[in-house]
């Protein structure tokens, strides 16, 4: 009996998702664990991987239109099965619509929604595509060394390291396209998780009222203390700290006196929240995600910084589930390492506050009737006015300087 492919379940509060891509074509011969589409939610991109071996048939789902869960978007017939037989509906599938459900002998053939993606049949990550993609590189061209020849990052970084060397007469080239007149540019469609990040960011300066605080704050202190357990993390094999673990570390600990920078807005009402799940803002391949940091008030510096680099390099690798992405309380966003000295975020809802932090950079600045050179950083605290009045985010604002010139105060 033909085995359906049904639109999963994989975030808790999920009742619809996208399929973003399909990495299968109409008839194609897949094995059990094989990547056959990507499925976006409200919060990320997911993989789906085959239920079973055997021949993709009847591929009912487009790309970019929302489907409920568990409906059936496609069937895998097993060897020797004929593709017109019946197919009945598993439990899993039974509550969608009698519409979706029909047995794949009576689904109208389609191959022309398999999505562009899936035309060259081969086996190759999401981001080994991308990178191929960004860089004009035809992926059959590309060796494979994953499970069954599957194209990873690895191998596509290593062919176009190998292109580089060649000279350009040997070096592969794209087939030219027509150019566009210099007033139309470019359309480039926005990525499943541009697309998220889009619409997330827009909801939440058409519905928050938005007010920013910044305050200038020296970080000698913060310097000297990463310095030294820098030296005790190496002894005890944890990583080394950053600058933006100790100041999710200090900005849990103070966030415990300051609930309503923690809260967020649901209607008329503020939400307090029990724990401190920091999220922090990163970028992959140009896109925004945010990992979070769960109970990040009751972790010490050397437990953070294995949990940050636990996010950072499954961030980076695309395997971190929906409930690592999704669910903070409260955002932190640096973007000093880019050089960048001051900056106002954008609240990531339903959240009510995220705090932009600017590079450090060496000041002269009063001490004692001196004019002396210290490090001092822009910090900017972006609040939900709903919630959040004036005087509650300048308290917070005042904490969050204190403690980190003075940080060993709270840890």
């Amino acid at each position: 009996m033909p085995i359906e492919v049904i639109l999963p379940k994989v975030d808790m509060d999920m009742e619809t998702g996208t399929i973003e891509t399909w990495h299968v074509k109409e008839g194609d011969q897949v094995r059990q664990g094989d990547t056959i589409f990507e499925i976006g939610t409200n919060k990320a991109v997911m993989e789906v991987e085959a239920p079973a071996t055997g021949a993709i048939r009847n591929i009912k789902a487009e790309t970019g239109v929302p489907i409920a869960v568990g409906t059936p978007v496609a069937w895998i017939y097993l060897d020797g099965e004929a593709a017109a037989a019946p197919a009945k509906p598993t439990a899993a599938a039974a509550p969608v619509a009698a519409a979706a459900s029909l047995p794949p002998a009576e689904a109208p053939l389609s191959p022309a929604i398999a999505g562009p993606s899936a035309a060259s049949g081969l086996r190759a990550t999401p981001l080994a595509r991308r990178i191929a993609r960004q860089n004009g590189l035809d992926l059959k061209a590309v060796t494979g060394t994953g499970p069954r020849g599957r194209i990873g990052e690895a191998d596509v970084q290593r062919h176009l390291e190998q292109r580089s060397r060649c000279s350009p007469a040997q070096e592969a080239r794209p087939a030219p396209t027509p150019a566009a007149s210099p007033s139309e540019g470019r359309l480039q469609p926005f990525s499943a998780i541009r697309r998220i990040v889009a619409s997330r960011l827009s909801e939440s300066m058409r519905t928050a009222p938005h007010f920013y605080l910044t305050s200038e704050i020296e970080m000698s202190a913060a310097r000297e203390l990463l310095r030294r357990l820098a030296a005790r993390h190496e002894r005890i094999g944890a990583p080394k700290p950053s600058l933006t673990v100790l100041i999710a570390r200090v900005a849990a600990r103070i966030l415990r006196d300051h609930p309503v920078i923690n809260a967020s807005a649901e209607g008329e009402a503020t939400r307090f929240h029990e724990r401190i799940d920091i999220g922090i803002a990163m970028e992959r391949d140009g896109d925004l995600v945010v990992p979070v940091l769960r109970d990040a008030a009751y972790m010490d510096m050397p437990a953070m910084s294995r949990e940050f680099a636990r996010l950072r390099d499954g961030m980076a690798k695309r395997t971190l589930t929906p409930a690592e992405l999704g669910g903070g309380t409260f955002t932190i966003s640096n973007l000093g390492m880019y050089g960048v000295d001051s900056f106002t975020a954008i609240i990531n809802p339903p959240q009510g506050a995220i705090l932009a932090v600017g590079r450090t950079l060496d000041k002269p600045v009063g001490r004692e009737g001196q004019i002396v050179l210290r490090p001092m950083a822009n910090f900017t605290l972006s609040s939900d006015h709903r919630i959040v009045d004036g005087v509650a985010a300048a308290r917070f604002m005042a904490e969050l300087r204190e403690a980190l010139e003075n940080p060993e105060v709270l840890l």
